[in-house]
């Protein structure tokens, strides 16, 4: 039994390792560039417009969530839509765009996922600005984001999201940190999947989330709500192993913002507003995976 898991452990780790160095340069890539995109974000005239969420969709596809929670700071103090606040959160993708890279196989699966978050993310940015036409910030959530207006945001791995003057150190070790962070959990899930599989059988879990059939949207997306890039990885990961359907991995990545919720509820303090786009955003996906799932 320990030798058959030893194998086990070996397979997940020559998995695992194949994948890293395309994760490494990935995140190194978006450091460098993150200070940048960020800033051309910032200044673009078009968030003032009523294209907003089209922008917010294009820098949404980028896999950072740092972008995500700093867009929700700049909603908590009224600087953008929730047009363009929906439109990030839906294209954003976490984890999941490294790892389909760093698989061959699913990289026409990668455009295809890329393509319809962007146009569902514009969309639906569009529909939620036709509907919430004006928002006003109380009272007291002026204050709050007045004492708030020079607080440090982190993404993740505590890294700074706005820093400027980066030292060349500092380039390098958080995307090492961010990718032996992922390099780890798709290690752990890949010995986990490998143990289930040999003792449970690929045919009976295939059989078991073949039978959630229809609600298979509604689980996966309850998964992707979940504030850390765990969820992206793992929804990625059954994807690839053919375990759930194109559908079912849109509907989980496009309520999957990372920690980013997390900041809205912290940072916006109508607890109402907060819940309209935390449930809205369940049902966009789930909506967008049943009908992906008709195909």
């Amino acid at each position: 039994m320990l030798e058959e898991i030893f194998h086990i452990i070996i397979h997940a780790l020559e998995h695992s390792l194949q994948i890293l160095p395309i994760i490494f340069i990935c995140y190194l890539l978006i450091e460098l560039l993150e200070d940048k995109i960020w800033n051309k974000y910032q200044t673009n005239r078009l968030l003032k417009s009523k294209f907003a969420p089209v922008v917010s969709a294009g820098f949404g596809l980028i896999p950072q969530c740092g972008f995500s929670v700093v867009v929700t700071d700049l909603f908590s103090k009224k600087a953008i839509s929730i047009g363009s606040l929906m439109a990030i959160y839906i294209a954003t993708s976490d984890e999941a765009l490294p790892i389909l890279l760093a698989n061959s196989e699913s990289y026409l699966d990668l455009l295809l996922i890329l393509v319809i978050k962007f146009c569902y993310a514009i969309l639906i940015g569009l529909l939620f600005d036709a509907i919430f036409k004006k928002r006003e910030l109380s009272k007291e959530q002026i204050e709050f984001n007045e004492e708030h207006s020079h607080d440090t945001l982190y993404g993740c791995c505590n890294h700074e999201i706005e820093s400027s003057h980066k030292k060349i150190k500092d380039l390098f070790v958080h995307p090492l940190i961010h990718s032996l962070k992922i390099f780890g959990f798709i290690l752990l899930i890949n010995i986990v999947f490998q143990i289930i599989i040999f003792y449970v059988g690929e045919n009976v879990i295939a059989s078991f989330m073949n039978q959630t059939g229809f609600f298979q949207p509604f689980i996966v997306s309850l998964v992707g709500l979940i504030p850390n890039c765990f969820s992206s990885i793992i929804i990625t990961q059954f994807f690839i192993d053919g375990l759930i359907s194109l559908g079912s991995c849109l509907a989980g990545l496009c309520v999957n913002s990372g920690i980013a919720l997390i900041v809205l509820f912290r940072l916006n303090k109508n607890v109402k507003e907060n819940f309209i786009i935390l449930f809205s955003l369940y049902f966009v996906g789930v909506l967008l995976g049943i009908i992906i799932n008709l195909f």
